[in-house]
């Protein structure tokens, strides 16, 4: 058995060579074999051959370097004062947003038909809401002459092509429903239609061509308002990080303690050392532990195989974050909680001592928290998942598109029937109901900003070597990054943790 799984884990380690065109050599397969890490030496040779003396001398490197290094312990640098500790936090939990505590679903049918009607009702208010836009009820359509212009709002419920090779949508309303032509011949029109997705509440500028048929000429998101990007008055900063796994045998634990040691002003200039001094918030967006049972071979892979030591694990270095800093904690799939979204809290069971601690806040998924006057939308971000395979062009190496996408909608939700499942709550708690500065989220452990309509797109990255799956799916992390944003001038910065990196920024 022994045997089967050395030799498994050298084909891993030749796999991951021939998928960066490297050659390597019998020795160096040998000596990485015996490294747990073996991946961070690989991704430090950038030589088109691995060789053996080459690999020696990074193993060499790396222990002398780890033996320097205290893991245990956070101490704070002599002399240093942050200027976020001086002053209180002002923050607001927008709990009217958030599902913790006030779940009612039972899964029914009532439940559904409430679901839709709530989306559909919030959705629709937006669209009617737009200058130059007068929809009229789908069961009018009947009324309009052949041709004449209409304007309309539907939820998509079927999408296909048809045998002349148009695409077409049918949409629905409480008052009726209708079908929609896009032609085959308009390509700018079947760009934008492509992105349509099942659930889909939009608005349709056409033309009448029966009494149930409409050919599109535009489309309508319910989307952002143009808007100036929204600062803060006081000189302060949020950090976020998300996707930790701790418990997992491939969490970072040595670049999260250097994370630790710097956000306690151990920097390497009096530079950094003020930017840290101005961190008064922080968000870790979901995925904090790697749980128990989430997926089938995931035991094997737990360093902490029980859910109660990894959030034991957990609790031990947040406690390490300074007083100070203003923590909000959302869940992830891989969490104590339902996989189902909308996510409650994180129950107090799992981490009591954060929970009685007066700078840690657990909020659900999605979540709103305002800090100093900007509203911050926390959202795990599982239905990206499903905006990759429903919709082409995305990528996730750019997770910051499809946070985009979700914008335009309102809705974090991608529509029931996909890969990540949803409760269906009378009041839809996926709906982007305000007007965000930030949408914060995690994931899909690449990193990924983007400005949009006023706001700060914002993926977090991780803290977890790159996984089996993600190497068969083709996916490279961006992990060892701590995102910081200057809320007085949106400034956003990296700081890189991960192999040399002390918090140097990107």
């Amino acid at each position: 058995m022994e045997t089967t799984l050395i030799e498994e884990k050298k084909k891993k380690i030749v796999d991951f060579c021939n998928d960066k065109h490297q050659f390597i050599d019998k020795g160096s397969i040998d000596l990485l074999e015996k490294e747990e890490r073996w991946e961070e030496i690989l991704n430090e040779i950038k030589d088109p051959v691995v060789s053996a003396e080459k690999v020696k001398s990074l193993l060499a490197n790396r222990e002398s370097k780890l033996s320097k290094v205290k893991q245990e312990t956070v101490v704070k640098k002599s002399g240093f004062k942050a200027i976020a500790k001086e002053v209180e936090s002002d923050f607001r939990i927008m709990t009217e947003y958030e599902v913790t505590g006030q779940s009612k679903s039972e899964g029914k049918v009532k439940d559904f038909l409430n679901y839709f009607s709530d989306k559909y009702t919030f959705l629709s208010g937006l669209l009617k809401n737009r200058t130059g836009f007068n929809p009229k009820p789908l069961d009018k359509l009947k009324t309009a002459a052949k041709y004449e212009e209409v304007d309309l709002i539907g939820m998509v419920v079927k999408k296909w092509v048809s045998k002349k090779e148009n695409l077409t949508i049918e949409i629905d309303s409480p008052e009726g429903r209708c079908i929609a032509i896009v032609s085959k011949d308009d390509q700018e029109i079947n760009r934008e239609a492509g992105k349509i997705l099942i659930d889909d509440v939009i608005g349709i500028k056409g033309k009448k061509f029966a009494d149930e048929v409409v050919i599109i000429q535009s489309f309508l998101w319910p989307d952002l308002m143009q808007r100036t990007p929204k600062t803060a008055e006081r000189d302060l900063s949020v950090m976020l990080l998300s996707d930790m796994h701790i418990g997992s045998k491939l969490f970072m634990e040595k670049e999260f303690n250097k994370l630790l040691s710097w956000i306690n002003g151990n920097a390497n200039t009096e530079k950094e050392l003020e930017r840290i001094g101005k961190i008064k918030y922080l968000v870790i967006a979901g995925d904090n532990v790697d749980g128990v049972g989430v997926y089938p071979s995931q035991y094997d892979e737990l360093a902490i195989k029980d859910i109660y030591g990894q959030y034991d694990k957990f609790t031990e270095l947040v406690k390490q974050i300074p007083e100070h800093i203003e923590i909000f904690i959302c869940p992830g799939q891989h969490d104590a909680v339902r996989r189902a979204d909308p996510q409650p809290a994180i129950p107090r069971e799992y981490v009591k001592e954060l929970h009685d601690s007066g700078n840690v806040n657990f909020v659900g998924s999605p979540s709103w928290v305002e800090m100093e006057g900007l509203k911050a939308m926390i959202y795990h971000g599982a239905s990206h998942h499903d905006m990759y395979s429903a919709m082409s062009g995305l990528d996730a190496k750019k997770p910051q598109n499809a946070m985009i996408e979700l914008l335009r909608r309102r809705d974090l939700s991608t529509g029931f029937g996909q890969i990540q499942p949803y409760v269906p709550e009378k009041f839809d708690y996926m709906l982007i109901r305000e007007e965000p500065d930030f949408y914060f989220a995690g994931d899909m452990h690449h990193k990924g900003y983007a400005q949009y309509r006023g706001c700060l797109n914002v993926n977090a990255g991780c803290w977890q070597l790159r996984t089996d799956y993600q190497v068969k799916e083709g996916h490279v992390p961006t992990p060892g990054i701590a995102i910081d944003i200057n809320l007085k001038t949106k400034k956003l910065t990296e700081n890189n943790f991960y192999g040399e990196g002390n918090g140097n920024t990107g």
